[in-house]
């Protein structure tokens, strides 16, 4: 036997030899620069087509493309398979060639939902904007982590700008007047914005947590509607507070959050004995698009010494127009907090999410997160006053806000602006077209929230007298079957490649369809006003098929 150290020697030995004489590349595209910047050219000419498809007047279903190729799981994979890249990872991956990975780019492609289609309007993300689209390819390409300045000076800095900016949207803050006292980070996305303002806020309340953990004290409460996102739940999950201890209060019609039921909600905890200390509101509830009475509920922090946060990862586009901002978002800068996601309105290319705080709370990020690891933030190094790495619970970060940066630079305010009252009118077009007595094909679920309407298509056997569909005086049957009716319609257009928009049961009705209009700009009247009708022609077969005709 080769004694160890000897045979470790030998290879050792061995391995400098290889790595001294490599007979040909470890990895041809990593390391051929020709090879690289021609896979790379030719991906790129694979994504700009496709942007320019989605860009381009569709005309569905009398040409153009679908907003899905509805396929199988086993369709998908058989695709794959087909252009020589099965979906599977074998042991023994054997290396493919750049015409097999273009292919298998092109097949990603072709089985994706088309987010970026007038008829999309199934999620709350705007088609991406073809400049924040660049934006996302550029900083994927300089493959920077936006933790210290040194890493990352440019998006640093330029991070630094666009917090500035949407602080100033946000409280209502325009030049000349100087950019008020605010913090934040780009996060990614809206639910991991709402941890943090969970986080910040205990930070602020019972700062002695962060070294003692939640054991002690008396038991913290929080507090959102009945109807606001999911991730508050799972963020009370994560800080360890506890679903029991997250109180969901009670909305009207519209998903606000009715003040006097917080009021008592507060009250019913004092009483217990807990100490209430947060409450997220939303800008723009997921399904109703209902917006808080901010005012309302700022008045009420105020007097139980309460932080405030304001959910508008999706509602937020209101503050982009005096107009809209002044018909939603009344108070909203009396908020201690935001979530706002310029990936969903403003189309920044999923992911782009952002936390603000506003004054005084400047500095808590860092108080909150801070670990001071030495080998990332020296204080005596050079722009250690521009690192923010230590106000984040990550470590890693990309720069999103770049992509967002770049396409404000292409829009500039009066864009976004715009964007807003269109999106507006659209949504107040649509509700009309629903209350509309002569169209009795449709009716309106729950009253407009901002760009969100909820409505029911029912077919004429389900309002035998012909008239408008008034589901306070229909039976516990005639709801039954039309809850039966958007999921028919739903498979029908998403098999055909039509509209793609989402249904749900909400406030104990019926399943409705729920229309986001994310993408004003690329929406018309006549669009929506041809798949209405489609819809009211599938409603019948609908019925039909669950009477047996």
């Amino acid at each position: 036997l080769v004694p160890a150290s000897q045979a470790c020697r030998r290879l050792v030995t061995t391995n400098i030899r290889t790595m001294t004489h490599v007979p040909e590349p470890l990895y041809a595209i990593g390391t051929s620069a020709e090879r690289a910047s021609a896979v790379l050219r030719d991906g790129a000419e694979v994504m700009a087509t496709y942007v320019a498809e989605n860009t381009a007047p569709n005309g569905f279903p009398e040409g153009g493309v679908k907003v899905l190729e509805y396929a199988s799981p086993e369709q998908v994979g058989k695709a794959f398979e087909g252009a020589g890249v099965p979906l599977s990872l074998g042991e023994g991956e054997d290396a493919v060639g750049e015409d097999k990975l273009i292919a298998a780019c092109k097949v990603a492609l072709q089985y994706s939902c088309r987010t970026g289609h007038e008829l999309y309007f199934n999620q709350l993300c705007a088609r991406p904007d073809p400049v924040a689209l660049l934006g996302d390819w550029l900083a994927s390409t300089a493959h920077v982590n936006v933790y210290t300045y040194e890493a990352a000076p440019v998006f640093s800095l330029i991070e630094q700008e666009t917090l500035a900016k949407l602080a100033r949207v946000w409280l209502n803050v325009r030049a000349p007047n100087p950019v008020p006292g605010h913090d934040g980070l780009f996060v990614p996305g809206g639910s991991i914005a709402n941890l943090y303002a969970l986080l910040v806020a205990r930070h602020w309340k019972r700062p002695e947590v962060r070294e003692e953990g939640t054991s002690g004290g008396k038991r913290l409460v929080a507090f959102c509607s009945d109807q606001a996102h999911y991730s508050y739940g799972k963020s009370a999950v994560v800080t360890g507070l506890g679903l029991k201890n997250l109180v969901k209060v009670k909305t009207d019609l519209a998903g606000a959050m009715e003040p006097q039921a917080l009021r008592e909600a507060i009250a019913a905890a004092i009483a217990d004995g807990a100490e209430p200390y947060f409450v997220g509101c939303t800008a723009g509830t997921t399904v109703i698009g209902g917006y808080d009475d901010f005012n309302a509920v700022a008045d009420i922090c105020k007097e139980f010494g309460l932080w405030m946060h304001v959910d508008g990862a999706w509602g937020g586009w209101a503050i982009m127009s005096p107009q809209t901002r002044e018909k939603y978002c009344q108070g909203i800068e009396r908020a201690d907090s935001l979530t706002y996601d310029p990936h969903k309105f403003m189309g920044a290319a999923v992911q782009c999410a952002v936390f603000l705080t506003r004054a005084p709370h400047v500095g808590l990020l860092k108080d909150c997160n801070h670990m001071s690891a030495a080998y990332l933030f020296q204080p005596d190094k050079n722009n250690a006053d521009l690192d923010v790495g230590d106000r984040t619970i990550q470590c890693g970060r990309r720069p999103d806000a770049f992509k967002l940066w770049l396409a404000w630079k292409a829009r500039g305010d009066a864009s976004w602006a715009r964007q807003a009252e269109r999106a507006e009118a659209l949504a107040e077009y649509f509700e009309q077209k629903m209350k509309d007595p002569k169209e009795t094909r449709f009716a309106l679920a729950l009253p407009r929230g901002g760009c969100n309407v909820c409505f029911w298509v029912v077919p004429g056997a389900l309002r035998p007298d012909g008239g408008k569909f008034d589901h306070t005086a229909a039976s516990p049957e005639t709801l039954a079957a039309l809850g039966k009716i958007a999921p028919w319609i739903k498979d029908k257009m998403q098999r055909t490649g039509d509209a793609l928009i989402g249904f749900q049961v909400v406030k104990d009705l019926p399943n409705c369809f729920r229309i986001v209009l994310a993408s004003p700009e690329r929406i018309t009247t006549a669009s929506l006003d041809a798949m209405l009708d489609r819809m009211g022609t599938m409603a019948e077969e609908a019925i039909a098929a669950s009477m047996g005709g």
